[in-house]
């Protein structure tokens, strides 16, 4: 379970979030919403670690996110940003193949690859799989990225935005999966 507890968060004078409590229970789906700026990806990139926790705390099984390392928590969970920068020079396959950071601390082996290979194979992906980044579509870049935390592997996706650029028989597809 993701639980949140008496979070609020500033940007300088602006409050954001205002004593935010939630549990957020695994095995199910759970939609934030709200209109644009009301905080969904602020609360987010907290519970991902992304942005310091300002008041409150976050706990993703029983472990303070403050005081869990990183490698645990990405092994527990995995976050998909609204945005996402990286080499543009990279191929699909080499993006996909980071969500596996946290198992194999970048010397991966056998598993680590056949996950990497299901993730784009279930993202529809495998013809693009040796393209880089910077000459994909942006909807086959958002579906590169989908892959990468999809091969992470882990009990919690935090999913901000997933549909962004694509296409509607992509999003049934990723939605589906």
């Amino acid at each position: 379970m993701i639980s949140v507890s008496g979070v609020s968060f500033s940007y300088g004078k602006t409050r954001v979030l205002d004593d935010v409590s939630l549990d957020i229970t695994d095995g199910g789906v759970t939609a934030l919403v709200g209109p644009n700026g009301a905080g969904k990806s602020t609360l987010l990139n907290l519970i991902a670690r992304l942005l310091p926790l300002q008041s409150g705390s976050i706990s993703v099984d029983n472990l303070e996110i403050g005081r869990t390392s990183g490698i645990e928590l990405a092994r527990r969970l995995a976050i998909l940003p609204q945005t996402q920068s990286v080499a543009p020079r990279l191929t699909v396959s080499e993006l996909v193949q980071f969500g596996r950071y946290p198992h194999c601390q970048g010397r991966p082996g056998p598993s680590d690859f056949a996950k990497v290979a299901d993730a784009i194979d279930q993202l529809g992906l495998k013809a693009h799989a040796n393209a880089t980044l910077n000459s994909l579509s942006g909807g086959l870049r958002q579906r590169a990225f989908a892959a990468m935390v999809f091969a992470q592997d882990t009990k919690y996706l935090l999913l901000d935005e997933p549909l962004n650029s694509l296409d509607i028989a992509s999003s049934r597809s990723l939605m589906r999966l």
